[in-house]
Order: C-alpha cells, then structure tokens, then sequence
C-alpha cells in the first residue's frame, strides 16, 4: 500500500481509494475504507459525496481504519513477523 494510505489510516480519517494494487486485498471496502474503480470519477465523486453528508460513517470508517493499521501494521507486529522470519531462516535445517 502507498504512503499516503498509511497515513491516512494512522490519523483516523476516513479513507477513499482506488481498488489498485493490494489496497483490494487489505481493506475491506465500507468496513475500513471505501473502495472505488480507479480510474472511474463518477464512482469517486459519489463515494465523497456520500461521506460528506454521513458525518458517522466518516467517523467509523476513520476507527476501523485506524484500527486494522494497530493490528496489522504495528511497529510491534512487524517486529514479530521479523523475527519470526529470521528464526525460520536461522533454524537448524534450514
């Protein structure tokens, strides 16, 4: 995923992006982001349209947001998978 979507997740704003890349595959669109065809205006000014008329669901997609980054993409968490992977590595046999 792209800088600017960390970011935006890290800060509790509500996310729109385009279903490119992985962003499809780690946010669940209306859950944690609202997801749009890249390329398609149309669907992209109705997703802003929506969200700037539903102050609660900017505010609950901004916490989930925030919440799967904590989750998934902690400091901590990637220092496990890190380590984990080394001892994998590091592991008689491997």
């Amino acid at each position: 995923m792209s800088r600017v979507v960390f970011e935006c997740l890290a800060a509790g704003r509500p996310l729109i992006a385009s279903r490119v890349g992985v962003v499809p595959e780690a946010l669940e669109d209306g859950a944690h982001a609202v997801l749009v065809p890249a390329g398609d205006a149309a669907a992209l000014a109705a997703a802003l349209t929506r969200l700037l008329g539903d102050a609660a669901a900017r505010a609950r997609l901004g916490a989930a947001g925030r919440a799967i980054l904590e989750r998934r993409y902690s400091g901590a968490r990637l220092a496990e998978a890190l380590e984990s992977r080394y001892a994998r590595l590091l592991a008689p046999g491997a």
